[in-house]
């Protein structure tokens, strides 16, 4: 009889260290969500994640859940395409993506896929060094919402008679940006690494039009990029060409705003979307 006592209270005393635990995990994630635009929603997020003895990375979690919610499957915009009637298809093709011949729902996937990958990369940053990396991850998330709002915004330009098929691409995005949002105002909040020394940054290539540096157009020495950090010194000129890239970790460095100008002539009114008349 005694020993099923003393078992008891060693249930309660576990019971009781369990709960003060969790109580001080909640506690830990409703301090951080005060933080975000969204509270509800980052609260939300974070029920049932972390541990008894460890308060959960909040942070973290953030991302892998908005990474999580923009895995959509490629079926998910084939829908959205075939439903489409075929005066309204055309219509997209001609206005949204004309120069790259792909469909609004073909856009959106594209964007997406863009989104997926900057959030990757935040994550991973965020795991190396948090702090070292704070303004890598603020820029990926940042990219992030903006593919994100590209998409929302090329759903909510068309009136489509089927308008439901396109509020729900919208409404999408509206959540993915709720989530990102939360997650860029937790990134803001990663204190600044303090810098002992700033090295000098030297370029891997220059570009110049008089023939002067190792290239003459900046696409060039792009595609010279092997891989990893790689700095690009533009001369003073004005360089008509546009950059398409998929390269990772290049860095241009020009003469200052008014003397390396690189400009483009896509524009939306000529059959390209807001996002493809850029320059870069």
């Amino acid at each position: 009889m005694l020993e099923l006592i003393t078992m008891f209270r060693v249930m309660g005393l576990v019971l009781m260290v369990t709960q003060g635990c969790l109580a001080a995990n909640q506690k830990h994630v409703d301090e951080q969500c005060r933080f975000t635009r969204y509270s509800t929603l980052c609260v939300d997020t974070m029920t049932g994640l972390g541990s008894e003895n460890q308060k959960p990375d909040i942070l973290s979690a953030l991302i892998n859940k908005t990474i999580l919610e923009t895995q959509l499957p490629t079926s998910y915009f084939t829908k959205f395409t075939t439903a489409l009637h075929v005066d309204e298809a055309q219509h997209v093709n001609s206005i949204t993506a004309k120069k790259h011949n792909v469909s609004h729902a073909g856009y959106c996937e594209e964007l997406l896929s863009m989104s997926l990958k900057r959030l990757d990369q935040s994550l991973l940053a965020l795991k190396n060094s948090r702090n070292k990396n704070k303004h890598d991850i603020q820029t990926w998330i940042s990219a992030a919402l903006t593919y994100q709002q590209a998409c929302k915004d090329s759903a909510d330009s068309h009136n489509f008679s089927n308008g439901d098929l396109m509020g729900q691409i919208s409404q999408k995005m509206d959540y993915l940006s709720q989530l990102g949002s939360n997650t860029l105002a937790l990134a803001n909040r990663i204190p600044d690494r303090k810098l002992l020394q700033v090295p000098t940054v030297k370029g891997n290539a220059v570009v110049a039009k008089d023939g002067s540096g190792n290239y003459k157009t900046i696409s060039e020495a792009i595609n010279a990029a092997s891989g990893g950090r790689f700095v690009i010194y533009v001369k003073a000129g004005v360089y008509k060409e546009k950059i398409r890239t998929n390269k990772d970790g290049i860095t241009m460095v020009g003469d200052g705003k008014y003397s390396t100008i690189i400009v483009g002539s896509d524009s939306v009114n000529g059959g390209s979307s807001m996002p493809g008349s850029a320059t870069f």
